[in-house]
């Protein structure tokens, strides 16, 4: 394996699967500046749950920033094209979406008696609201935008080399 400036190595090698497909671990990856970009993300959704209660920050861009959140958590660990990752974390932010709809923290039982409970049901959202999915598809295409931009730019200062 070449050499890197990260001190972790990964043998490449295959994991197998329940349904006899092989998943390769030469998927993984760890990029250092999209893994800071989701803790950044994560503080900013933090701070935004715990010191903004309404208007249009808590109701509306929280919602778009938790998909670029999602997407860039697994950018940083996964190799994948960058249109299905941003797909996986606009679909994983709308099944949270459809449970808030059968108010499945509630089913869980996280009636906020421990901190852990707290957090769990702000994570989870105990509110269905439709507008979310608008908010979703938003930070979706924030996050395609983004890796569309990046390219470009990529491309056009390789042209004029």
């Amino acid at each position: 394996m070449p050499s890197s400036s990260w001190p972790l190595q990964v043998r490449r090698t295959q994991l197998i699967l329940s349904s006899n497909k092989q998943l390769n671990i030469d998927m993984l990856t760890v990029q250092p500046r999209l893994a800071g970009l989701a803790v950044l993300l994560l503080a900013v959704e933090v701070a935004i749950a715990r010191y903004v209660h309404t208007g249009l920050i808590r109701s509306f861009i929280g919602d778009v920033l938790v998909v670029v959140l999602v997407y860039a958590a697994l950018r940083a660990g996964l190799k994948c094209p960058a249109k299905h990752l941003a797909l996986a974390a606009f679909a994983f932010a709308c099944c949270i979406e459809v449970l808030q709809a059968f108010h499945f923290v509630d089913l869980l039982g996280l009636h906020a008696q421990t901190a852990l409970h707290m957090v769990l049901r702000i994570a989870l959202g105990a509110t269905f609201d439709v507008w979310d999915f608008v908010a979703y598809a938003c930070g979706y295409a924030l996050s395609i935008s983004v890796e569309f931009w990046k390219k470009r730019r990529n491309y056009i200062y390789k042209s004029h080399k």
